[in-house]
C-alpha cells in the first residue's frame, strides 16, 4: 500500500474488481482527508451514509447514518463508539480501520462517493464490484477535481486491501 506523506494531498483510487483496473482518481483536500459513501440500502430502500477519513495510509470509518434498521447495519455501538439518534436518523460513531473498501454497486442503489472535491457516481462503470483505496497523488493532481483516469500511473495503481 502506498502511503501519502504527511501534509501531502491524499488521493483515492477507484478500481473495478476482480481485475483491479483503475477507473477514477479522487483528490481529497487535506486536512482532514475525508469522504463519504452513500447509497440506498438494498432491503430498506432508505439512504445510508458512511463517513471516512484517511489516516496514515488507511481508511477509517468514523460514522454511519441511516433511517431504518436493516441487514448489515449496526444495532449497537462498537467498543469505544456510540449509537444515538439525531434528527430522526440512527447515528453510529466508530473507528473502524481498513486498508481499502470493497463493495458491490448497483445503479438502483445510487452509490456515490462524495468529498469536498466533488462527487463520483460509483455505478457509472456498471453493476459490479469496486474497490476504493488511498494512494499517493500523482504529480499535477488537483485538489478541486475528481478526474476520471483511463489508466492510473504506477504510483496510483491500487493494491488489494
Amino acid at each position: 500500500m502506498i502511503v501519502a506523506a504527511a501534509g501531502a494531498l491524499v488521493c483515492l483510487a477507484v478500481a473495478t474488481l476482480p481485475d483491479e483496473h483503475p477507473v477514477a482518481l479522487v483528490t481529497l483536500q487535506d486536512p482532514p482527508a475525508t469522504f463519504s459513501v452513500s447509497y440506498l440500502h438494498s432491503v430498506t430502500r432508505t439512504l445510508v451514509d458512511e463517513r471516512y477519513v484517511v489516516e496514515n495510509g488507511a481508511l477509517v470509518q468514523t460514522e454511519m447514518r441511516f433511517e431504518q434498521h436493516g441487514p448489515g447495519l449496526p444495532t449497537e455501538a462498537d467498543p469505544g463508539g456510540s449509537f444515538t439518534t439525531e434528527g430522526g436518523r440512527f447515528v453510529s460513531r466508530m473507528s473502524r480501520r481498513f486498508d481499502g473498501i470493497r463493495m458491490r454497486v448497483h445503479r438502483d442503489q445510487h452509490p456515490t462517493l462524495s468529498s469536498r472535491s466533488g462527487r463520483v457516481d460509483l455505478a457509472r462503470w456498471g453493476d459490479r464490484a469496486l474497490m476504493v483505496v488511498p494512494v499517493d497523488c500523482p504529480d499535477g493532481a488537483n485538489a478541486f477535481a475528481a478526474p476520471l483516469i483511463a489508466d492510473a500511473p504506477a504510483a496510483a495503481k491500487p493494491k488489494p486491501p
